[in-house]
């Protein structure tokens, strides 16, 4: 019971009903309406104060949630990335009006606060791949240097796919930039490189101890500004993960992994676009097996330095070629010896139905002539746990010639008054399976694996398109002549690519007066190998002028 209840006397509830008033003075009437007045007046204060309570944990749980999962990760983002600037200071003005809100005693030094955060890096305003760093570390991370890196396949050797390894002297560019000496024109020999900082680079995919010699360079560009540049010769020999699907017929990468020892919020590899990856084909030493791409192609990754914690990275750039395998040698000597000797086996239905031994003995010795081509492709090939184009070759000529020993023992078994109609149905049924299936693994070879090198053709095409326009834009003198301007229909009909709308193109750019390197811009599909043969047609075009 409340004191109102008390004071009124009555039941909790029914203060105001006359059936449990009860005589009373004037004063305990003074007392009884002080203390019902005190206590309605310290009830509607306690709602209005729970209610402004829960709206004002509404707004907050609002708050809270829009800024924990929509702006802070984008802030995240952008932390470290100078474009993105304007976006960081709005989002960081935006989290002090949230702190603002608050009601915390700390959140009302609002801007002093998020500022001493930011000086000292708090981790609250870190990307989430650097919020285990320290403060030394973190602050080193928004001094990144970019290494641009340019690899250059000087010398291919043996291309081992047994052991998945290849040989090769590789030259391998790095170039960053050195602030502290920026103006000052030094020359190289005149600097001591081992107090500057390095990078520290190394060949991450090689094997064992490459020799390597190093040379560094200081260069400065038009603005006056110093770069370090460090020229590594590497020769020795490389893992590589060799895809055999598609054996003999097979496109292999030949990949060159260059790494920092450096973590990757201290350094970042990237390509260098001043200085483009080379492939140099004429020094190629395995030209009888292999065929080699002249295009590289690139890619950025991280490595992960530490398998218990994955935030610690490396950073690392791989650049590959590619090499084909010339599957001559496979498929006269491989592929033809078993369709032979598949076809053989239909002779033995030739030999007497009553002679089922013969028969049995010239099959038998034709499954263990597969038998043993099957062991001589296993020898070249890695144990790999997925089946080439030749396993299944193989393995099919083996079930046909397995196929051929089963009717041979159940021929016998046969009643004699069915038994030619069922032969001749047999081996009717048994070759056009197997005209079938070879024609089908033909058109196979010819839409996947052969796909593949019709690709990397392409882009051989496209590589040397872009070579030549680059060429021809540093050296126009060379190209832009009356003589360069004449060399493009000549290229063409040599290419076989010679079309009525690109003879058009041609006419049309003789007319005008265009060089030949906006001939290039305008049609790059319409040119080839443009350095290969520009001997050829310069005598050509002399040719053509002296007569």
């Amino acid at each position: 019971m409340t004191l109102d209840t008390v004071a009124h006397g009555g039941v909790p509830g029914n203060r105001k009903s006359s059936a449990y008033r009860q005589p009373h003075s004037r004063e305990s009437s003074v007392t009884s309406g002080s203390l019902s007045r005190n206590y309605s007046s310290k009830k509607r204060k306690k709602r209005k104060s729970e209610n402004k309570n829960k709206k004002l944990a509404v707004v907050e749980l609002a708050n809270s949630f829009i800024w924990m999962r929509i702006f802070r990760p984008a802030m995240s983002l952008c932390a470290n990335t100078k474009e993105f600037a304007p976006i960081w200071s709005a989002m960081f003005g935006m989290e002090i009006m949230q702190n603002f809100t608050n009601g915390t005693p700390e959140s009302y030094g609002g801007v002093g606060y998020e500022m001493r955060l930011l000086a000292k890096g708090s981790p609250d305003h870190r990307p989430p791949s650097m919020i285990n760093l320290t403060s030394e570390e973190y602050e080193r991370s928004l001094l990144k240097v970019k290494v641009q890196i340019c690899v250059q396949f000087f010398k291919v050797g043996e291309i081992d796919t047994l052991k998945e390894q290849f040989t090769a002297d590789v030259v391998v560019k790095a170039k960053w930039r050195e602030p502290t000496l920026d103006g000052q024109n030094k020359t190289s020999e005149s600097i001591e490189f081992n107090k500057f900082w390095n990078p520290k680079l190394y060949i991450e995919n090689s094997l064992g101890d490459p020799k390597e010699q190093i040379r560094y360079r200081l260069l400065y560009n038009d603005k006056g500004e110093a770069f370090i540049t460090e020229k590594r010769v590497i020769k020795g020999t490389f893992m590589e993960n060799l895809e055999l699907d598609d054996f003999p017929f097979d496109v292999q990468d030949l990949t060159i992994t260059v790494a920092s020892e450096l973590p990757s919020y201290e350094v970042e590899l990237i390509e260098d676009l001043d200085d483009h990856h080379v492939v140099n084909k004429q020094s190629f030493v395995d030209e009888q097996e292999w065929h080699l791409y002249m295009h590289t192609e690139c890619s950025r990754r991280d490595l992960v330095i530490d398998q218990a914690d994955n935030s610690v990275r490396r950073s690392a750039l791989s650049v590959k070629c590619r090499a084909a395998r010339r599957p001559g040698y496979f498929v006269w000597n491989i592929f033809l010896v078993t369709f032979l000797i598949c076809t053989l086996a239909f002779a033995t239905f030739s030999v007497e139905k009553k002679l089922p031994q013969n028969r049995l003995q010239l099959s038998f010795t034709l499954v263990l002539t597969a038998v043993a081509f099957k062991s001589v492709v296993n020898s070249s090939l890695p144990r790999i746990s997925y089946l080439t184009y030749m396993d299944k070759y193989l393995l099919a000529a083996m079930i046909m010639l397995s196929a051929v020993c089963v009717w041979h023992a159940l021929v016998t078994v046969v009643k004699e008054t069915i038994a030619d109609k069922a032969e001749t149905i047999v081996l009717i049924s048994l070759g056009i399976i197997y005209v079938i299936y070879n024609v089908g693994f033909l058109i196979i070879i010819y839409l996947y694996p052969w796909k593949k090198r019709r690709t990397m053709a392409q882009k051989d095409r496209d590589y040397t398109i872009n070579c030549a326009a680059q060429y021809s834009i540093s050296r126009p003198e060379r190209f832009d002549s009356y003589r360069g301007r004449r060399k493009l229909s000549a290229l063409l009909k040599q290419a076989g690519r010679s079309t009525v709308g690109e003879e058009q193109v041609v006419a049309r750019r003789k007319d005008s007066g265009c060089g030949l390197s906006e001939v290039l811009h305008c049609n790059p599909s319409s040119a080839v190998d443009l350095l290969s043969v520009s001997t050829t047609l310069d005598k050509r075009t002399e040719q053509e002028e002296a007569m």
